[in-house]
Order: structure tokens, then sequence, then C-alpha cells
């Protein structure tokens, strides 16, 4: 373990960075409540009734911006024609599944339940919006009881169960994780009418099973499968199980621990950084917190609530995405995945901020303040001309990013979240 003032040296606390300069142009930005209100109002504006539609690959750059142009008029139109039905917001990536092209349930579901999640935690909640929210889980539930693609990924004989298009690269346990924390958040809020209540309740312990199902050889959770342990999806997996117990459901103890041990296995000592992935038995790697700025505090902030961090480490993985910034920011919204010199993709961009803004607020109180202001800063900074917050270049995407820093937005009035208990509250099923 590091000491407090090795940590520091590693990390020197972020609130005493410079902040980042206002927009050009703009006299007054806007407040967080402002972000909030026009992040609420771009969701609701945004879903639609998804039908295949065509792939696209790296484009030659004088072909991106005319591209991007007409696929927001596309996407425009598919929103306004679905009005008032619309019930999913896909995330979209360059993988897609074969033989049509359509975008894969992973990502439709962990779009549409990232999306939900954040209208449901907003303050304000009113009737058309609790429609909204009700459609997209509906939508999300049929999904998980119809589409093979988000299928267990062994059955109860335990014959593993491919992706119909047999591709190594399969991302349907993130549509179970954030399927599940969209599900549970619904059950402890209130935010659903007694027959879907019923039936996101019944829905729980399947998708706890594919969770299950889906755990790495070495413990953990990779984002498209695989036996390598992703911190940014296990830290992520970690804190809905941990949410899951808090409410009862029976959730895998040995499975729990797997998991943070591989999480353990993936942090440097020396500097707090985090491997990409975590192979089975692997012992130490040399990635830079540069590197891993996006996925270290989820994965330190899972490890803190499960019992096997501190709040110095922590405070490292939250000074950590600010010290690698503007590596994450050269990334952003561009085409390609995993480019040098870090490797990041620009997917990461706004999943970073929302559990750093998570992780902001397990630091001391008194730290808070001036690290969600910086926080707050990188998001005015980062804000579309027209309004919210995209990190690919597919225009379909803005959809999660304003879910994500919408999530950000909210983190400091977000009740504590769970601490990892091993022990299940009486009736084990959500009782």
């Amino acid at each position: 373990m590091l000491s407090l003032p090795l940590l520091l040296a590693v990390a020197p606390l972020s609130f005493s960075q410079p902040t980042v300069a206002a927009r050009p142009g703009i006299e007054e930005e806007p407040t967080r409540a402002d972000l909030t209100a026009e992040a609420v109002r771009i969701l609701l504006g945004s879903s639609e009734q998804y039908e295949p539609d065509s792939p696209v690959g790296r484009l030659r750059p004088d072909r991106l911006a005319p591209w991007q142009a007409e696929e927001r008029e596309r996407l425009a139109a598919l929103t306004a024609e679905a009005g008032t039905t619309g019930r999913e917001w896909p995330y979209e990536g360059v993988y897609r599944v074969r033989p049509d092209g359509r975008i894969p349930g992973g990502y439709r579901v962990g779009g549409t339940s990232i999306a939900a999640e954040a209208l449901l935690l907003a303050p304000g909640l009113d009737a058309a919006r609790r429609e909204q929210i009700a459609r997209a889980t509906r939508f999300v539930l049929e999904a998980l009881a119809e589409d093979p693609t988000l299928a267990s990924f062994v059955d109860r004989q335990g014959r593993e169960r491919r992706s119909p298009d047999h591709r190594s690269y399969d991302v349907r346990g993130w549509g179970h994780t954030y399927a599940l924390s969209l599900l549970l958040r619904l059950l402890e809020e209130g935010g659903a009418d007694a027959e879907l209540g019923v039936a996101a309740r019944a829905a729980v312990p399947g998708l706890l099973e594919a969770l299950v199902a889906g755990e790495g050889k070495g413990g953990g959770w990779n984002y498209a499968s695989g036996a390598t342990a992703s911190p940014f999806q296990t830290g992520a997996t970690l804190l809905v199980l941990y949410r899951a117990v808090a409410q009862g459901f029976a959730v895998d103890e040995p499975m729990v621990v797997r998991a943070l041990d591989a999480l353990e296995r993936g942090r440097r000592e020396d500097t707090g950084a985090w491997s990409y992935s975590v192979r089975p038995g692997q012992k130490g790697h040399n990635e830079a917190m540069n590197g891993s700025s996006a996925r270290a505090a989820v994965a330190e902030l899972a490890l803190l609530l499960g019992g096997r961090s501190s709040v110095e480490r922590l405070r490292v993985a939250v000074d950590g995405f600010f010290l690698g910034w503007e590596d994450l920011l050269a990334r952003k919204s561009q085409q390609g995945t995993h480019e040098g010199p870090y490797g990041i993709a620009p997917y990461y961009f706004f999943f970073g901020h929302g559990y750093a803004a998570l992780a902001i607020e397990g630091l001391p109180e008194a730290e808070r303040p001036a690290l969600r202001e910086q926080l707050l800063e990188r998001l005015v900074r980062t804000r579309e001309e027209a309004g919210g917050w995209n990190d690919r270049v597919f225009p379909r995407t803005r959809s999660y990013g304003t879910a994500m820093a919408l999530r950000a937005l909210l983190a400091p009035e977000a009740p504590d979240h769970p601490r990892w208990s091993a022990a299940p509250a009486k009736g084990g099923e959500g009782e």
C-alpha cells in the first residue's frame, strides 16, 4: 500500500490545478441546473424506434462532416416520426451484427438503460418523463426476453450460447450490466407503476444469472466477452451488484470476491494506473495513468466500496482523471478506436466523466466543491454548439454522451452508493 505522502507525489491534489477557460464567445457559462435541464430535454427529444441501418466504416476526412450532417437529418426525421412512441436510445459503435448490419442488442439495451436511468434520477420527474422511462424499460425487458444476441453466455446445462453472428467480439455483457442498473434504480426510486415494477423485479434474477455466466476465467467481466477482465466494465458491474445486494437480491459472493481480486491485479502499486485488461494470474503491467485515466475512478471506487481500497487511493484515481484529461480530449470524437500514444478509444471520454463524478463524492467533503467545479468546467468546454455531448463520430451517440454527462451533473446530489455486504437481506430476492 502506498503511503499518503507518496500518493500525493504521484498525483497532486487536483483542486490545485488551473481551471479550464470558458468557451470563446460565451460571457456567462451555464449553471449545473441549466445543463441538467438541457440534457433532459435532449434525451426526451431523441428516443427512436430503431430500424436496421447501414454501418459506417472509417470515412475520408473530407467525407466525415458531410456524412454527419446527412445522418443528423436522417435521425431527426426518425425521432420526429417516432414522436411520443420512441422507445430506445441505441448506442452506436463500429461493431454491427451480421448479416443485416444492425446495432447489437447489447448496445441497444445498454445505451437505452443508461439514458433512461439518467432521466429517472434527474430532478423534476413528471408524467411525460415517467411515460418515456416506462416505454424504454418495456423495450429493455422485451429485448432481454426475445433478442438472441442478449441470451446468457451459457444455458443451464452449461452449453455455450454464442451470439448469432459467431464473432468473438460480443457486447451483451455491457447490456446486462446497465439493464440491471436501470431495473434496480426503478425499484429503488419507485419509478415504475405496479405492473412494470413486478416485471422489473422478475427480470433481476435472470440478469444476475447472466453475469454469473459471463464472468471471465480469472474473475471480473470483459466489455466484449473474452477471458480477461476489463477494469472499467468490472468496476461498473460491481457497483451495480452492490446495489442488488442492498435491495435484498442474492448475489454470488465468490464471484464478487474474484472480481475484486481481478481489479487489484489490474492496478499498479507504484502509480495507481490501471491495466486495460487483466489476465488470470497477471502480475503487474506498464500502462501509464494517462492511458487509464478514464477507468481509474470506477475501478478504484468499486474497490473502495468493496472494502479493498482507501480514500487516498481514490484521490489518486480522481487526480489521474484530471491529469490525463487532455489525452482523453485528444481522442474525443475522433475516428478509430484504440490509437496512440496511450491506446485511448473515443468512447471512454464521457464514461470517464460520469464515474469520476461519482468518485469525487467518495472523497472527504471539504475536497468535493473544487473538484466538482473542475469537472463542470470540462463539461461546459466539451458541450456541442447545438447542445449536448458526444464523444463519437456518430451523431446517434449524442444520447449516450449526454446521458453520461447528465449522470456526472447529478452526482453531487445523488445518494451514497451502497457498499458491498456479503450477507443478503432477508428474502434474498428483493422482497
